[in-house]
């Protein structure tokens, strides 16, 4: 399996996620936010605040468990640059 093969049935499972729960994603980030390097770091911190936010709440007792898994999703999206 070649990577590009690997991508696309990544990108047609993201998609089948959207499309089953209704999900669309915010608006476009201005073109220099959607450059490798910058989506790359966008998403890295995304991610980050995300799971601490989760943890943070966890620890407190509240137990609202794992981060949102829509918010998991539009990070993916942010790392491929379409948002």
């Amino acid at each position: 399996m070649t990577d590009e093969t690997l991508r696309n049935d990544d990108d047609a499972a993201w998609r089948a996620d959207g499309d089953r729960n209704g999900w669309f994603l915010p608006n476009k980030a201005a073109w220099p936010l959607r450059l490798p390097i910058v989506r790359w770091l966008r998403a890295s911190l995304a991610d980050y605040r995300i799971h601490r936010a989760a943890s943070q709440w966890a620890s407190a007792g509240v137990g609202l468990g794992p981060p949102n898994q829509r918010d998991l999703w539009v990070i993916y999206a942010i790392s491929r640059g379409w948002c």
